[in-house]
């Protein structure tokens, strides 16, 4: 089908799944982290499910895209965008980095690098890479890497809506490969960062939402089943590779792919409950299961002194973060999110209601 400039995004149960999945196997594979650092002898899964981070990156893009590419070229489409991204990912942010600088400065002695330097801080808040005191460009919420990355898409994306649509997916593109040649041959700090090959997988989503708005899905279980397995076969022999881009980025592209454009319709009605969920509350489990896993854990730790039960730990924690994310995402994100979408008022309709 062709893309409609004015179109709505479209609430795909496909992107809502995949969200759910990414910050899932997350979540999964820090309890799994967490259960090597505290219990003796515990063989993690030969899966590096990271991965999610890099369904999160291409997701991205491929929203990016849906959601915003009739902004292209308008007036006010680059303030706009920029508006409606800001309210969407910092406020909650910042809540959480907040969150971790108390547990910084309360229970410094529980925290793998408890740095709060003034440097540090500030960049974490602004999104600006900053080495911290074991020089990684990780912010005061480590996992705030991300949305390091997150940040620096919108912007570029947000340089590219200047420009009508070709133009400006043809700068967006120059832009990205443009830091990835500057990581190549420039060693200063933020753009060693910035520039990592990574940054392509935003790309990658942009390409399938630009095939998506021209196609359209393809909805079958034989597509979906072959597709899905070609990202655990792409997987596995592509894990030689030490470019993440290359072992991690392209099996998420495939697997990605799958559902955008082969989920089957059944599965999809059957699961849509589900991905609405998960899906809606997967920015909240993302940032917040730090701090669940570290509670589960201590607790954990007090029934099972001798840490002789590791997987049970780790599918109980990593339940407990996907319930207390929803729980979180329905207290803090939504009422967070709403604020933003609560009407304004005129001054002349103020005045007549008092």
């Amino acid at each position: 089908m062709a893309a409609d400039r004015k179109t709505p995004t479209p609430h795909l149960v496909s992107v809502q799944l995949l969200r759910a999945i990414a910050a899932t196997a997350v979540v999964f594979q820090h309890a799994q982290t967490e259960a090597v650092q505290s219990m003796a002898e515990f063989d993690p899964l030969g899966f590096d499910f990271g991965i999610g981070v890099d369904i999160f990156f291409i997701i991205s893009g491929f929203v990016m895209w849906l959601s915003s590419s009739h902004l292209f070229g308008e007036p006010g489409g680059t303030g706009l965008f920029l508006k409606k991204r800001f309210q969407r990912v910092v406020p909650l942010y910042w809540v959480y980095t907040l969150g971790m600088l108390a547990a910084i400065l309360l229970l410094p002695e529980k925290l793998n690098n408890p740095d709060a330097s003034p440097g540090l801080v500030i960049s974490s808040f602004l999104f600006f890479p900053y080495p911290n005191a074991i020089g990684e460009y990780t912010p005061v919420l480590a996992l705030g890497w991300t949305l390091n990355y997150e940040m620096f898409f919108y912007a570029l994306f947000a340089i590219a809506l200047i420009l009508p649509r070709r133009p400006g997916f043809l700068a967006l593109c120059g832009l990205i490969f443009g830091f990835v040649l500057l990581w190549s041959v420039i060693d200063i700090g933020p753009i060693r960062f910035w520039g990592r090959p990574i940054i392509i997988e935003f790309l990658i989503g942009v390409v399938l939402a630009r095939i998506y708005l021209r196609v359209g899905n393809r909805p079958g279980l034989p597509l979906f089943a072959i597709a899905v397995a070609a990202a655990f076969v792409a997987y596995r022999l592509l894990t030689p590779f030490e470019s993440r881009l290359i072992s991690l980025g392209l099996p998420s592209a495939i697997f990605s792919a799958a559902f955008i454009f082969f989920l089957p319709a059944r599965l999809s009605g059957t699961l849509s409950g589900i991905a609405r969920l998960g899906g809606d509350s997967s920015y909240t489990l993302y940032l917040s299961h730090p701090f669940t896993l570290a509670i589960v854990k201590i607790i954990w730790l007090r029934l099972d002194p001798g840490a002789a039960q590791p997987w049970a730990y780790i599918w109980a924690a990593t339940l407990a973060c996907v319930v207390a994310g929803y729980i979180l995402y329905l207290l803090i994100e939504k009422p967070l999110l709403s604020l933003w979408k609560r009407p304004r008022r005129s001054a002349p309709a103020q005045a007549a209601a008092e």
